[in-house]
C-alpha cells in the first residue's frame, strides 16, 4: 500500500471513530436530557473541549496554534456550531436518536445545494436526482403520523442548515490551519457564548451520576469533533463523505440498546434512502 492509500485509510478510520464518538454523545445526551436542560450539556461539552484542546497545545509547546489568519471564518464556524448544537439538542429531546441522525446525514446532500446556489457550481441532472432521493427519504422519516415529532423534525432540519455551513468551512479551514487550532477557536467561541446563557438554566443540584454522565458526553463529543477535523486534514471530502453515514448505524444501535427503540418500516426505508442516495452522490462526484 503506497503512502496516499495509507493516509486515506487512516483518515477513513479516523472519520468512522468520529461518527462513533458523536453518536455515543447523542445517545447519552438524550438520556441526560431526561433530567437536565440542553444548555447545561452544551456548556459542559464545550467547556471540557476548550480545556482539553488548550492543555494539548500547551503540552506540545506550540503557542502558534493559538493564532490564525482565518479569524472571521473561525467566528462563522463557531457561530454555526452553536446554532447547530441548540437546534440539534432541541430536536434530540423530541425524536429518536436514529431518526435524528438520519436527518443530520442530509448534510452532504445539502452541501451540494450550497455549492449550486451560493458557490454557483454546476449540478448535473443525476446530481439533482440524488438530492431529490435523499430529500424524499427525509420526508419518509418525518412523515405525519410517524414516530417523529414535527417540532423535533423542524429543529433537526434547522440544525442541518447550520451544519451544512459548518461542514463546508471545516473542509476549507482544515487546509489552512492545524486541527488543534480549528478546535480551539470553535470550542472557545461556543463555550463563551454558552457561558452567558447557562446561569439562567443552572439546576439547584446535580447527582454524582449526572455529573459523571455530563463528563462522559463532553469527552465523547470533544473527541468526535477533533477526529472529524483530523480526518479532513488527511483526505479530501470526496474520500471521507461516504463514512459519515456510519453514524446512522451507530445511532440505531445506541437507540436500541439505551431506549429499546427501533425505527418503523417507513422510517427505515427513508433512512436507507438518505444513506443510499448520499453514497451514490459521492461515488458519482468522485468519478
Amino acid at each position: 500500500m503506497n503512502r496516499p492509500q495509507t493516509a486515506h485509510l487512516s483518515a477513513i478510520l479516523t472519520m468512522v471513530a468520529s461518527m462513533a464518538c458523536l453518536s455515543t454523545q447523542d445517545t447519552f445526551s438524550k438520556l441526560l436530557m431526561l433530567t437536565l436542560t440542553p444548555m447545561i450539556i452544551i456548556w459542559t461539552r464545550y467547556g471540557v473541549q476548550t480545556a482539553m484542546i488548550t492543555a494539548t497545545i500547551l503540552r506540545k509547546k506550540s503557542p502558534h496554534l493559538f493564532t490564525t489568519q482565518q479569524a472571521r471564518l473561525h467566528l462563522l464556524r463557531g457561530s454555526l456550531v452553536v446554532g447547530g448544537s441548540l437546534f440539534g439538542y432541541g430536536a434530540l429531546q423530541r425524536i429518536p436518536v436514529a431518526e435524528f441522525t438520519a436527518i443530520y446525514c442530509l448534510v452532504p446532500l445539502a452541501v451540494t445545494l450550497l455549492a449550486r446556489f451560493v458557490l454557483k457550481e454546476k449540478v448535473s441532472a443525476i446530481g439533482w436526482l440524488f438530492i431529490a432521493g435523499g430529500m424524499t427519504g427525509a420526508l419518509l422519516v418525518v412523515r405525519p403520523g410517524g414516530d417523529v415529532d414535527p417540532t423535533g423534525a423542524t429543529l433537526a432540519l434547522l440544525g442541518v442548515v447550520c451544519y451544512t455551513g459548518f461542514q463546508t468551512l471545516t473542509g476549507y479551514l482544515a487546509r489552512k490551519d492545524s486541527p488543534l487550532t480549528i478546535q480551539f477557536f470553535t470550542s472557545l467561541l461556543s463555550f463563551s457564548v454558552m457561558s452567558v446563557a447557562v446561569p439562567f438554566f443552572w439546576p439547584g443540584s446535580m447527582t454524582g451520576a449526572e455529573l459523571g454522565l455530563l463528563a462522559f458526553v463532553a469527552v465523547a463529543g470533544s473527541y468526535g469533533q477533533f477526529f472529524m477535523v483530523l480526518a479532513f486534514s488527511k483526505a479530501p471530502a470526496s474520500v471521507l463523505s461516504p463514512y459519515l453515514y456510519s453514524a446512522i448505524g451507530f445511532s440505531a444501535l445506541g437507540g436500541w440498546l439505551m431506549f429499546n427503540h427501533l425505527p418503523d418500516l417507513w422510517a427505515l426505508i427513508g433512512m436507507l434512502m438518505i444513506a443510499g442516495f448520499g453514497l451514490a452522490s459521492v461515488w458519482f462526484n468522485r468519478r
